[in-house]
């Protein structure tokens, strides 16, 4: 079948480079017209997960809680003539900008008035020009600074912090190409800095643009490093610039199509997508050297350019075919995450990956076939001194030191369960921004300030309109509680604007701003009704009426740090919440062992205790009917024939239920926290996908399960070394830094197969001479395997020029672990295969279901030197071993 394939290929050259030309124009135009930037968070979780939902459920309630643009300044002179009305400029210059909504700060601020003539509240503005005089100032500071609800909120008394708060259009942060504007808004604080001094900016949708802003220019930037650095190395290689450029535009094509796919499949460039093309770069160029080296291999053998092209793709292609689907196996496993973007990351690498064998095994042999065949200095790469002596030295580990290979194979793995039981899990918002990036210091500057920097929200399910008019104290209580934890900012909440009010109808007293009473509610209730717009929602309360929320900022802490808290706080504001949950719960108990008058007694106790309960249960008996429920409120014994029947007790409970709020943790903290935790377990997930997977391929190629563990067992080797490097090293397992496993673990496993196909080859030429055969696959692979492994190692290592910690701690690892696995496949691979010598032979010969190389076909080393090598080696041995072990 190879035969025919390589005879299509070299028979069409001009109609299939014609074909794929055109492709790559129809991919390069999806590249350039519909690449889309993304920076959003929350999108590692599945839609259909419940906290997903529950951030779902803000959005719509609430509008988003991303849409914040924070500017913040420290300075004691505020309050002089010239700084206030900096500050106000600034304000005015910012507000002035399509994308910002409003602008609020201590010049930019409201305060609550009471319209005693038409009985309503109206928000009247402090500042309603440029001061003129420093008197001017000093009285607005008076009126600014003596409003408690400020307090914390926008300024800080005791560091001298003021915040400004520009609220961004949302529709603007739908799509990165509008979100831009930010960035000339963000702009305009420079101008003010020489009044202000250093003005910090923050807020997510800062952190959003900025991030897709980096992403841009590493995309680019990664795209000429991964070029450069591979071509470099090809240099070194094959001493020849035409194979650096035949590779090189191989890759480009690649590279032109991996962001068409991106841009045809209309997803969008993330902090992972960005990731694909140098990826594919790398990938790519070791199919071009294992391809480029057989074609050097058959010139030097018989000088004969077409033909040696024609047995490169019947030799090569197969081959070539099954490690790239190991490796694309190995990014496709992210499809099975249930991830939305880890789903489009799997998809669009895997799809690339396969593109990438197409390419090469077309492409290549068709521009190597229009050049021109191969001078001698260009084969002598083929018999470097350093490469057949790291060889022999590889050999002869194999063959004479097993049990120091063994003991070193059982060292390391008790040395990387006690790295791997070091490492920490994290993934928080900035944590893969450097310290000293202004991203991550204008942060820090809002959280020593003023608390905290990313939403954290609680929505409250009241589950009856108006109900929280009862329990102000109670949400108050849970906002008390918070600012002990000392990892929140100043929340907000219906109870700070029911206060509002308060001293609003008091005249701006700022000793009012305290909870009303009720009866005091229900004077201002004429002022409230009069004052409503609309019967909407806003920004406490939603347009049913039952749903609340408590808003504030949270540290940027890692995701199990925010699920710890989150776990911590839980039952505590449950209780805060609902102060008569463990009362009505204990009396519950009580009524449901008693009947008859017993239990109309204890009930009686429980409608007086509850008068709330009673009501509901009052309704749940009324069924809809509101006569019946004014009958049961003028005389409850009307109740009482209800206590003993069938479904009594169900619906008592469901009473009690009903003024049991509901408390929900959500907003962009706790989404990424989940996502995180979630991607943890599903990519570990996917590596146990990804090594059953390949596994399956292995017996479909070998039919043999000894054969399938010896092919993994070398690939388990440097996963566990790279997990106890992140341990010893402290390198956290984050989103970004998990994906080494099944990227590394994927493109290692292409040396295997390499190897024991080029074993079973000789297995069945040379009559079961185990020796003769792990000799012949050592010398005929390593020095592929070396190379490619090198090719890689920088390729990779080149990612550590990043601005993203994670992306930096991907490349190192991803680079660490392929240099073990292919030690790992070039010392303990042999081992094994000798370690196991008769018990593999009889299986290991049966047929494959695919054939990697032709079995048929006669080796092409130097017979005599293969069979002088291993009866040097059998000598050397029975003197070692003279009870033959």
């Amino acid at each position: 079948m190879w035969f025919k394939i390589s005879q299509v290929i070299l028979r069409n050259r001009i109609l299939i480079l014609s074909i794929i030309f055109s492709i790559t124009i129809v991919f390069g135009y999806f590249a350039v017209t519909n690449i889309k930037m993304d920076s959003s968070y929350g999108t590692m979780l599945p839609k259909d997960s419940q906290p997903k939902k529950d951030y779902e459920l803000l959005k719509a309630r609430f509008g988003g809680s991303e849409s914040l643009l924070i500017f913040g300044i420290q300075t004691e002179g505020l309050y002089t003539l010239e700084k206030f009305n900096a500050w106000y400029d600034f304000g005015l210059k910012v507000a002035s900008f399509s994308a910002i909504d409003s602008v609020f700060s201590e010049a930019h601020i409201y305060h609550l008035k009471k319209d005693t003539v038409n009985e309503k509240f109206f928000f009247d503005k402090i500042v309603k020009s440029r001061p003129q005089t420093q008197e001017d100032v000093d009285s607005l500071k008076a009126i600014i600074r003596s409003n408690p609800f400020y307090d914390g909120l926008i300024y800080n008394p005791e560091t001298n912090a003021s915040l400004m708060m520009a609220f961004v259009n949302e529709e603007i942060m739908r799509e990165m190409k509008t979100a831009k504007t930010l960035l000339e808004v963000e702009a305009v604080a420079k101008d003010f800095e020489p009044i202000l001094g250093q003005i910090r900016i923050s807020g997510m949708p800062h952190i959003r643009v900025s991030v897709a802003k980096k992403l841009e220019g590493e995309l680019g930037f990664f795209i000429f490093l991964s070029i450069l650095v591979t071509s470099i190395v090809l240099y070194i290689f094959f001493r020849s610039f035409r194979v650096v450029i035949i590779c090189v535009s191989v890759v480009f094509i690649g590279v032109i199509i991996s962001l068409g796919t991106i841009g045809a499949l209309n997803y969008q460039l993330s902090i992972m997508m960005v990731l694909i093309p140098p990826l594919i770069i790398v990938i790519s160029i070791p199919n071009c050297t294992y391809l480029i080296t057989k074609f050097h291999q058959e010139i030097k053998d018989h000088g004969n350019k077409i033909k040696g092209l024609s047995r490169v793709i019947q030799k090569i292609g197969i081959a070539s075919l099954m490690t790239n689907l190991t490796t694309a196996l190995g990014f496709a496993t992210f499809i099975f995450t249930n991830s939305e973007r880890l789903f489009e990351f799997g998809v669009v690498a895997s799809i690339n990956i396969m593109v990438v064998f197409v390419l090469c095994l077309t492409v290549l042999p068709i521009i190597l076939s229009y050049s021109k065949i191969p001078q001698t200095k260009h084969l002598k790469h083929l018999e470097k001194q350093w490469l057949v002596f790291v060889v022999e030295k590889l050999e002869y580990l194999s063959m004479y030191k097993r049990k120091w290979i063994y003991a070193s194979v059982a060292v390391i793995a008790v040395v990387a369960f006690f790295g791997i039981i070091q490492i920490k899990t994290t993934g928080n918002i900035t944590g893969d921004l450097p310290q000293d990036d202004p991203i991550t210091t204008d942060l820090k500057f809002i959280e020593e300030n003023f608390g905290g920097s990313i939403p954290f929200d609680l929505l409250i399910n009241t589950k009856d309109s108006n109900t929280y008019f009862n329990r102000f104290e109670e949400i108050e209580n849970v906002q008390k509680y918070l600012a002990t934890y000392g990892v929140f900012s100043k929340s907000l909440s219906a109870a700070d604007g029911v206060k509002i009010i308060n001293m609003a109808y008091s005249n701006g007293d700022s000793s009012r701003y305290v909870i009303p009473s009720l009866t005091k509610m229900g004077k201002m209730l004429p002022y409230l009704k009069n004052s409503a717009q609309n019967s909407g929602s806003n920004a406490f309360l939603d347009s049913t009426k039952t749903l609340t929320r408590i808003t504030m900022q949270i540290l940027d802490l890692g995701s199990y740090e925010i699920q710890e808290i989150v776990d911590s706080i839980s039952p505590i504001i449950d209780n805060l919440i609902n102060p008569l949950q463990q009362g009505t719960d204990s009396m519950y108990q009580l009524v449901i062992k008693e009947s008859g008058d017993a239990k109309t007694e204890k009930l009686k106790s429980l409608y007086s205790t509850y008068p709330a309960v009673a009501s509901d249960l009052k309704r749940i008996y009324a069924a809809g009917d509101e006569n019946k429920y004014q009958q049961f409120l003028q005389n409850e014994s009307k109740l009482y024939v209800h206590h003993n029947e069938a479904g009594f007790n169900d619906s008592l409970k469901k009473a009690i239920d009903q003024n049991h709020w509901d408390v929900t943790y959500t907003g962009t903290s706790v989404v990424a926290s989940n996502g995180t935790q979630y991607l943890v377990t599903n990519l570990f997930s996917s590596l146990a996908v990804a090594i059953i997977l390949i596994g399956i391929i292995m017996a479909f190629l070998f039919r043999s399960l000894r054969m399938v563990l010896i092919s993994l067992v070398p690939n388990f080797i440097p996963l566990l070394t790279t997990a106890a490097i992140m341990g010893y090293f402290g390198i956290p397992m984050k989103p970004s830094t998990l994906l080494v496993f099944s990227i590394a673990f994927g493109i290692s496993v292409d040396d295997t197969i390499h190897f024991l196909a080029k074993f079973r080859q000789e297995l069945k030429t040379h009559e079961h001479d185990f020796r003769r055969c792990v000799l012949v696959a050592l010398r005929e692979t390593g020095a592929s395997m070396i190379y490619t492994s090198i090719i890689l190692f920088f390729g990779f290592l080149m990612f550590t020029f990043s601005e993203f910690g994670g992306t930096k701690a991907l490349g190192l690892l991803i680079s660490l672990t392929l240099l073990v696995a292919m030690m790992s496949n070039l010392v303990v691979l042999p081992t094994l295969l000798l370690w196991m010598d008769k018990k593999l032979t009889n299986k290991a010969l049966r047929e494959p279901l695919l054939q990697l190389f032709n079995e048929e076909e006669d080796i092409e080393l130097d017979d005599l030197e293969i069979e002088q090598t291993v009866k040097k080696y059998e000598a050397e041995d029975a003197k070692q071993n003279p009870d033959g072990e």
